[in-house]
This record gives structure tokens, sequence and C-alpha cells, in this order.
């Protein structure tokens, strides 16, 4: 993103592609070009993301031939065939030695979603319609290629033979052409190519698809044990782990499941439609929908009618999921019977590939300006972000998520980059703040989010007679703060996992990796902070910020040292960089200025003009006789037609420090 020039990539250890890739390139066909798919990789670990794709096959060999040692003895059934084309296949067994299956989650979207505005001669004037762009599907079976309703490529890759109309249904949710049916059976991203795949050994096959550049992914099916147990509704299983671990590591890579279709099925009585998600849905880096009815015109959040079957959260440790919500009932589409056929189907199966579908226009859209695509953190929280109200309550719920998913708006946001919105993507180290300051536009509601791919949770093993786990899955915590300069603090969303239909309030969230502050009514200059508490593992975090209803900026400037911690009677000086950056265009002398210094100190610039994007260094000395407390400083950064104000801030520390017991020697 031009605007800010604060992009800093993944430090993630970059190898060369191991054999056991190259060897899968050959079986792909290339829509989007080589060298977009190397930027998308450079900065993947892909020596792990190898050696995870054969830990992976070895565990999902040696497990299923278990289930089905085990069949033979107990007779389970292998394959369940489900209404709507839909199936149910025994793939393991779990810790507690019931039979695993997959089970796909059956039950016009694009109107619904907003979708429809920014294809051809939609009204948008964007003309997305997912050219040059890849999605992946694994689903039940083989998709019918030759159906009449694909006219891009889908090119089933793993070579699967049955037909299944599950699969088919979806693939053509997502990729079917506007060219027969009238128009009805229209998928999201009509002129996308698909690559599809079965859900046999799905985890190595995905693995493999993200180190070749893949950067949607749709899986319409859940894992679950035979009979439900309560315990694994809400629970963050090896499967959960292993989703944020994957995603992780191949950080463009975003998957999109579908929440599930329980909530009336009688398994969780006791919690009121609530506490019904399972393991995909409940991983951290992903994209759980929830399915809803139709929305022709949205007015306000009441146009948003739930469907009668789709699976709500939250997870045991509270999170907000499912996170997004999409059209998923009486999806017309293709089937498998024949190259002509079709069916209405209803189900989070349908809501899902809906969502992927529209996503990756947004991809589109954003590398077609920038030449470059978002990081997967990114698009969550754009797609988040973006969403329209839904439910009872204003902000996220458990049951819709964060909204109805807008693409239209979305896409704005997108195009207005710089002006009236920014998408910032950074890079927090340990110990620092990074912190920069908007104008509000006076105009519309002020909102800014922050999204990040978190490492991988820790997968406690199921504890019998234990439901709800409520110990946080969150590793790397993030903070989002907006203030205003000596006014109020704002808080982002958060829910109450003890009481699941209660409104959402603000506060200090220590769960989710994605927080939105949205301030009503906002008017005048705004700071906008990220922090972190505790020790981040890895030394650092890659993060993803989103903020609308802003003012126009022609230059920024932001700071990673927004505060700086000293010690009384220690330390005489804090440093702080600050940082410049100029939007696509732009050309000026930027005058730097310091105002609000703590009595007796003084301060330094290195540069106190700068003509270019770079840094100029703010030194404040002096400070060793300070009391303990907050100094905030003000830092001005003035252009021949803008003046910007950044606020950086010296925390000195007491020597009031807590009692430490030493444990070693």
């Amino acid at each position: 993103m031009e605007t800010l020039k604060l992009l800093k990539t993944t430090k993630l250890k970059s190898t060369m592609l191991l054999s056991i890739f190259l060897l899968l390139v050959s079986s792909f066909s290339f829509a989007q070009t080589l060298e977009e798919r190397q930027k998308i990789t450079a900065t993947y670990d892909l020596e792990k993301l190898s050696q995870m794709s054969i830990d992976a096959t070895e565990k999902y060999t040696a497990n299923k031939q278990r289930a089905l040692e085990l069949a033979a003895i107990y007779g389970w059934e292998l394959i369940i065939e489900l209404p709507n084309g839909g199936k149910s296949e025994l793939i393991g067994v779990s810790e507690n030695g019931n039979p695993i299956y997959i089970s796909t989650t059956n039950r016009e979207g694009a109107i619904t979603t907003r979708t429809d505005k920014v294809h051809s001669g939609g009204g948008a004037g964007l003309n997305l319609n997912g050219e040059n762009m890849i999605v992946g599907i694994w689903d039940a079976g083989r998709v019918r290629e030759t159906h009449e309703l694909f006219m891009s490529p889908v090119n089933q890759i793993d070579g699967a033979t049955e037909i299944n109309d599950h699969a088919t249904h979806v693939a053509g949710t997502m990729v079917g052409t506007g060219d027969v049916q009238g128009g009805a059976a229209k998928g999201m991203a009509p002129e996308a190519e698909l690559w599809a795949w079965d859900w046999d050994n799905d985890g190595p096959e995905w693995i493999e698809a993200a180190a070749n550049g893949l950067l949607l992914s749709n899986s319409s099916y859940l894992y679950h044990d035979d009979g439900y147990p309560l315990w694994q509704f809400g629970y963050y299983s090896w499967i959960s782990e292993y989703v944020d671990n994957v995603t992780y590591n191949a950080p463009y890579c975003l998957p999109i499941y579908a929440a599930g279709n329980s909530r009336n099925d009688g398994t969780n009585p006791d919690d009121g439609g609530y506490d019904y998600l399972l393991s995909l849905s409940i991983s951290k880096n992903s994209l759980a929908v929830a399915a809803v009815n139709e929305v022709l015109n949205y007015e306000n959040a009441s146009s948003v009618i739930m469907s009668e079957f789709s699976s709500w959260g939250p997870t045991d440790d509270g999170r907000i999921k499912p996170d997004i919500s999409a059209k998923g009932v009486a999806m017309y589409s293709s089937v498998g019977d024949a190259d002509d056929s079709y069916a209405n189907y209803n189900g989070t199966s349908m809501a899902a590939p809906n969502t992927t579908g529209s996503l990756i226009l947004l991809q589109q859209h954003y590398n077609n300006l920038n030449e470059n695509f978002m990081l997967a953190s990114t698009l969550r929280g754009l797609a988040i972000h973006t969403a329209d109200e839904a439910g009872a309550n204003t902000g996220p719920d458990y049951s819709f998520g964060w909204g109805l998913l807008n693409i239209e708006r979305g896409a704005e946001v997108i195009s207005n980059n710089g002006t009236s919105s920014l998408i910032v993507e950074e890079e927090i180290q340990n110990g620092e703040v990074y912190t920069f300051s908007v104008l509000s536009n006076n105009i519309d509601d002020l909102s800014v989010s922050v999204a990040w791919t978190d490492v991988p949770g820790l997968f406690l093993p199921p504890v019998p007679d234990v439901e709800d786990n409520p110990t946080p899955m969150l590793v790397n915590d993030l903070d989002l703060r907006v203030s205003q300069d000596g006014g109020t603090t704002f808080y982002p969303w958060k829910l109450h996992p003890a009481n699941f239909g209660t409104a959402a309030f603000t506060g200090d969230n220590r769960v989710d990796n994605i927080e939105k502050v949205d301030i009503v009514g906002a008017s005048g200059e705004y700071i906008i902070q990220v922090s972190h508490k505790g020790v981040l593992i890895n030394d650092s975090q890659v993060f993803s910020l989103i903020a609308t209803g802003i003012d126009k900026e022609d230059f920024t400037v932001s700071s990673h040292d927004g505060i700086i911690e000293t010690c009384h009677f220690t330390d005489n000086k804090a440093i702080f960089d600050i940082d410049l950056g100029f939007s696509e265009g732009f050309s000026d002398t930027i005058n730097f200025s310091v105002s609000n210094l703590p009595s007796g100190a003084s301060s330094s610039l290195s540069f106190e003009s700068l003509s270019e994007e770079g840094t100029t260094v703010l030194i404040v000395a002096d400070i060793q006789d300070l009391t303990p407390g907050d100094y905030p400083i003000i830092v001005t950064a003035e252009g021949t037609s803008e003046t910007i104000n950044l606020y950086v801030t010296i925390r000195v520390l007491g020597l009031d420090l807590p009692l430490v017991n030493l444990l070693y020697p």
C-alpha cells in the first residue's frame, strides 16, 4: 500500500522450494502469474510446510487404517448418504476411541452479500469477476467439470473419480457462469479458476496448495465424533491447532469453513441454541460462516434473518465465532447428475462458498491497484470491518458473528485506501507500541480494526465431564486503543462467554485475534495505538489495521515507539523513531516540531524537515528527575496544505518494584 509505505514482510524463514513441492507444480495450472505466486510464498517457511505435510500424511494414514480395522469389528458404517447430495464418511478414530466422521454441512447469494455490485455491469464500476484468480475447494467427491455452468477451468487436482452433487453445487456457487439458466445459478467469481480435491487426505493437500500460492480455500464440512459428545462443541482440538499452524506458516492463505447446521438438532439442549461449533470452525485464523436468508435490500440489522439451522458459537474460550454471515438458504446451483442438472440446497455449506467466491474478488481488486495481494489477516479483517450490522444488538454476537458480508463496501475501502480509508500491514516487536493519528471526516463513524494471524493455540486433550474449558487460545495478545488527546479512550468490542445472548460491550479483549473500535459521531483528531501484553512468541507479530471514516491524508506520520519506558533517577533520555510516509504521487517538504515537553526536559530531531519518505529521530533528554508517570509529547508534522500531530509518551517507572522470589539458585 503506497499511502503509508509501512508494509513490513513477515520475518518467516524463506527457503528454496523443496522437491516435494517442486514435483507438485506440474499438476497445477497457473491462472495467477508465476511472479505473483512467488510474491505470495516468498516469506513462507517452505521447509517447515513440507515437514508438516509429511507428518500429516503419516498421521492421517495411520488413523484411518485404525478406523477401518475397528469398523470391521464394531460394524461402523464407512459411508453415510445424507439428504440434498450430502455425505458422511469415516476418516479416523478420536482420542476416546470413538469413530470420527467428516460430514458435509448442507441444510440468490450474490445479492445478499452485494457481490453482484462489483461484477461487470453491477453498478460499482469495478468489473470484478475473478479473472486470473484461483480458488480452492475440498469437498465430498469429484466436481462434475463438464457441467455447463463451468466456463472457466475446473481442475480436479487429486484425480478423484466419484462425481458428487454436493461438491458440484459448492463449486457452482463459487465459480458458476451467468451465461446459462438466465443467470439464476451465477457464482460469485464466474471467471475464476477452481482447484478441486475430495476430502480424503485433505490436510496435506491443503498444505501443498498453500505452498503453491493458494490464497483462499473452501471446506463445507466438519469433523466430529460419532454421537457428538458435548465436550467437543466449541473445543479447540488438534484439528483447530493444525489449521492455525498452517496459516501461521502460510500467512497469505485464508481457509473458509462452514459453521455447521446443528443448532436445532437437539444434541446440546441446555444452551439455548448456542455452543454448537465444531473442529475446523473453531480455529482462530480462519473464517467460519453462518447461513442467513436472502437479503434483497439491506436497510438495517432487522433485514438479516437467521436460518433455522445455522450453528452458533461461542468457542469454549469465548471467541467471536462464527465470524461472518452470508446467504445459505435456497441456493440454486449445479449438481452432478448431468451437465445441465441444478438444485436448490440449504446450509452453511452454501454460505461458505458464497463467502469464498466473493472474497477472492477483493483480492483481485487489491492486486489490480497495488500489484500485490493482501495478507490473510488483512482480508479477514476487511470482511469483518465492512460487514453490515445483524442481530438484535449493536456489535458482534455469537450467532451472526460480526454481521452480513458486504463485498461492495469492502471494495470501496480498497478503492479509497489513503483517502477516506486506510489499510496498513505492519509488524510489532516485543515492547513496541505502534501509534499514529487520524482526522475524522466529521461525517461517518470512525471505525478501526486490527487483525492478526496468531501463533497456534495449545491443544489441550479433552477432560472427561468438562464441557467448556475457558482457557484462552490466544497466544500473541495485541491491544487496540483509540483516544483523543486529553479525552476518552475507546476500547474494542467483546462478548461475555458465560452469557451467550447478551449484547456486546467494550473493554479489554483477551481472546479474539481481531479487535474493532467503533466511534459514533466522531469528530476531530484521534490517536490509534497497537500494543501487546506479555512477551510475543517469536519476538514479533505481523498485524493488519483498517480504518474508515477518516479525512484524506496526503502524508502520514507514525512511530513504533509510541510509549518508551524509562527508570526514575536512572535514564536521562528517551529516543523515538518518527516515520514519514507519502501517498502515491504526493511530494512536499514536511517540517517537524516538538511541543508539550515535560518541565526541565529538552529535545532534538535528527531531521527537522524531510522532502521524501524517511525517519527522523526524536531525542528527549534531561528526564532523569521526572517523577513516575506518563508524559505525552506532541510531534507536529506540517506540510503545505496539511498538519498532522503524532502523540508519543515517556513512561517513567518508579522504584516500588514487586518482591521477587528466587527460584534458582
